[in-house]
C-alpha cells in the first residue's frame, strides 16, 4: 500500500470521472504546466479545464461530481396540463405550454409538456376526456367576456371557438372589439355589449331623382336591361356613382312598387364549349354577322348588321335594313375600312352572304382571311354575345317604335352606347379603361390607298370630288350632291337599289338606281332625295337661276352602239351583165 501510494499520480490507475478530473487538474494545481498546456497535451477544451479548475477552487473535490438536473415540475402543473389537453385535445404542445405559463405563473418548456403528456396518457381516452368539459357561460356579454379572457390567456382562436362552441369569425370579431375598447377606455375591462349596426351619421346617397331615373331607364330598357348596363347609363350621362347592389336594390323596389317590367327567369344547363378567338392585339380578329330582329315596326322584318373588333369590342360599323343581301354587308365592309382601316382574320358564320364568290374576292384582295367557325357552333363568334347584349337594350325599345325610320335611329344609337359605356369583359383592367372606345384608343388597322379599296369592292363605291356647284360625275351620270360643300371629296355607294352620297357620317343625297351588272355600272338614276344637312349655305340666293338637280345622263346608254362612218360607199369588185347596158 505505501509503495503504492509512493507512485506519480499519472501511473495511478483511474477508476471514476471525478478522479479523472482531478488528474486532469493536479499538474495546473502543482505548478509544473499551465492550463493551456494541459489542455493541449490531454487533447481537451481550454474553457473545459478552466471550469474544474473553478469548481476545484471553489467547492474542493465535491465540484467535480456530476450534478445532473433532476425532474423538478411540481404536481399541480402536472395536474394543470392533463386539464388543459382534456379540454382541447387537439391543442398543441406550444399552445399548452404558453397557456399553462401565463395561467400558473410557472414557466415551462413545451418539450417538457410533451414529455409529460406521453408520460401520463389517460387523457387519451375519451371516456376519461368525457368527464372534463370546460364551462361554458350562458349569458351572451359572460360569452364575449369569456373570449377576451381566453384570448389573454394565450389560447389560439381556433381553441377558443372549440372551447366555447362558436364560430371562428365570431371569436375574431370580439377579440378585435374588446382590444379596442380597452384601448379607447384608458386600459379598463372591456364590456363587450352588442353594438347596434345603424350608423351613427348616415350619408344619404339615393334620392327620389335617382330613383326615378332608374326606373325611367327600366321603362325605357325593358326587363331584360341589368344592373352593369344601368350603372354605365347613370355614371356616363348622369354623372351618377352608385354599386351595382344598390341598383339592384333600387330595380326590386321600382318593380314591386312602380309596376317596372318584370324579367322573365328561365333556367339553362349550360355545356362546356369552346370561347371565340382571342385577339392579342387590336384588329387582329374581327367578327361580322346578321341578326333579325324579333320586333317588327310596322310590320316590317328588319335585320342587323356589325362588324366587331376582337380586342376591344368596338363595333366598327352597323346597319339595319330590310333586306340580309350581300350588298348590305360590302357597304358594312367598305365604311370600316375607310374609317379604321383593315384587319387580319375576319370571322363569322356559313351564310350565304359570307361564303358567296363576291365577298371571298373582296377579303383575297384586301388581303383578310376569312375564317368559317364550325356549324351549329355560334358561340366560337364573339358577335353573339353582343347580339344579346342588343337584344336586351334594344327588343323592348324596338317594339315601342311605329315607323322603320325611328327604328334605324334606335340601332344608331344603340351602336353609340355600346361603344362609349363601360363594357363588362374590361372591368378588370388595371389602366382604368372601360369603354371599348376607350380600349381602342388610337389603334388603327392596316392603311390601304383609295384604289385598292376601289378594286376590291368592284367599283360599286367612289370617292367623287364636288364640282363647285355640288355635282359629281359617276360613270356616265352627273348627278347633285350638296351646293354647300363645294370642291369637297364626298363617297358615293351604290347598295340595295339605292345610290347615297355621304360626307363625314352625314347622308346627303339618295337617288334610285337600277344596276347594269353586264357593264358593271348605273342603268338609270332618278327620283332623287335630298337632306337637311349643318353643311347647306345660311346665305339666301339673289335670285333663282333655276337650277336643275335631276340627275342628267350625258351619254345616253341607248346611243352607245358601234358608230358607222356616213358619206363613204363600197364600190363593187366586179361589173355584172346588169351593168353593161
Amino acid at each position: 500500500m505505501a509503495e503504492q501510494l509512493k507512485l506519480p499520480f499519472y501511473e495511478v490507475e483511474i477508476s471514476c470521472p471525478v478522479q479523472e478530473k482531478y488528474q486532469a487538474i493536479a499538474p495546473i494545481l502543482a505548478g509544473q504546466k499551465t492550463p493551456q498546456q494541459q489542455a493541449e497535451t490531454l487533447n481537451l477544451g481550454y474553457s473545459t479545464i478552466m471550469k474544474w479548475l473553478k469548481e476545484f477552487r471553489e467547492k474542493g473535490m465535491e465540484g467535480l461530481f456530476d450534478k445532473s438536473r433532476k425532474p423538478n415540475t411540481p404536481e399541480r402543473i402536472i395536474v394543470t396540463l392533463l386539464y388543459l389537453k382534456c379540454i382541447a385535445p387537439k391543442a398543441s404542445d406550444f399552445e399548452i405550454a404558453k397557456v399553462c405559463t401565463n395561467t400558473t405563473g410557472h414557466k415551462i418548456h413545451n418539450e417538457t409538456v410533451k414529455v409529460l403528456l406521453e408520460r401520463y396518457f389517460f387523457w387519451r381516452y375519451e371516456d376519461f376526456r368525457r368527464l372534463i368539459q370546460y364551462p361554458i357561460p350562458e349569458q351572451a356579454q359572460k360569452k364575449r367576456l369569456e373570449i377576451f379572457k381566453l384570448s389573454n390567456q394565450g389560447w389560439s382562436e381556433k381553441t377558443i371557438a372549440y372551447l366555447l362552441k362558436c364560430s371562428r369569425a365570431a371569436v375574431s370579431k370580439w377579440i378585435h372589439r374588446g382590444k379596442f375598447q380597452i384601448k379607447e377606455n384608458l386600459n379598463q375591462e372591456p364590456s363587450l355589449f352588442e353594438l347596434s349596426r345603424r350608423p351613427k351619421n348616415p350619408e344619404r346617397k339615393v334620392y327620389f331623382g335617382t330613383i326615378n331615373t332608374i326606373l325611367q331607364l327600366q321603362r325605357k330598357y325593358g326587363p331584360s336591361c341589368g344592373s352593369f348596363r344601368i350603372q354605365g347609363y347613370l355614371k356616363i350621362d348622369y354623372g351618377i356613382n352608385l354599386g351595382q347592389t344598390t341598383i339592384k336594390k333600387i330595380m326590386s323596389l321600382n318593380r314591386r312598387l312602380h309596376l317596372a317590367p318584370q324579367r322573365e327567369v328561365k333556367i339553362l344547363e349550360k355545356e362546356i364549349r369552346e370561347g371565340p378567338l382571342k385577339s392579342q392585339r387590336p384588329f387582329e380578329h374581327t367578327f361580322i354577322d346578321i341578326r333579325y330582329l324579333d320586333a317588327k315596326p310596322e310590320g316590317v322584318q328588319l335585320y342587323s348588321c356589325l362588324l366587331l373588333e376582337g380586342l376591344s369590342r368596338t363595333i366598327l360599323a352597323g346597319s339595319l335594313t330590310r333586306k340580309q343581301d350581300l350588298g348590305v354587308v360590302l357597304r358594312l365592309y367598305y365604311l370600316a375600312a375607310l374609317e379604321w382601316g383593315l384587319w387580319n382574320v375576319v370571322v363569322s358564320d356559313h351564310g350565304s352572304q359570307f361564303t358567296s364568290h363576291l365577298f371571298t374576292r373582296v377579303n383575297k384582295r384586301l388581303g383578310i382571311y376569312h375564317h368559317l367557325y364550325d356549324k351549329g357552333h355560334p358561340w366560337q363568334s364573339l358577335i353573339e354575345s353582343n347580339f344579346g347584349i342588343q337584344a336586351r337594350m334594344g327588343e323592348y325599345i324596338w317594339q315601342q317604335c311605329s315607323r322603320v325610320d325611328q327604328a334605324i335611329e334606335v340601332h344608331r344609337e344603340l351602336i353609340r352606347d355600346h361603344n362609349r359605356l363601360p363594357h363588362f369583359a374590361h372591368c378588370k383592367r388595371e389602366d382604368q379603361k372601360l369603354s371599348p372606345l376607350q380600349v381602342l384608343s388610337s389603334a388603327r388597322g392596316r392603311e390601304t390607298d383609295s384604289a385598292t379599296l376601289h378594286r376590291a369592292f368592284s367599283r360599286r363605291f367612289w370617292n367623287r370630288k364636288t364640282d363647285n356647284q355640288g355635282f359629281v360625275r359617276v360613270n356616265r351620270w352627273k348627278i347633285y350632291i350638296e351646293e354647300g360643300l363645294p370642291k369637297t371629296p364626298v363617297q358615293v355607294t351604290y347598295w340595295d337599289g339605292k345610290l347615297r352620297a355621304e360626307y363625314q357620317n352625314h347622308l346627303l343625297a339618295e337617288y334610285n338606281c337600277k344596276w347594269n351588272s353586264n357593264f358593271n355600272r348605273p342603268k338609270s338614276i332618278a327620283n332623287p332625295t335630298f337632306f337637311d344637312t349643318p353643311f347647306q349655305s345660311t346665305q339666301l340666293e339673289l335670285f333663282d337661276i333655276g337650277i336643275n338637280h335631276n340627275p342628267v345622263e350625258l351619254i345616253p346608254f341607248h346611243l352607245t352602239s358601234k358608230k358607222v362612218a356616213v358619206g363613204a360607199e363600197q364600190l363593187k369588185l366586179y361589173f355584172g351583165p346588169e351593168l353593161l347596158k
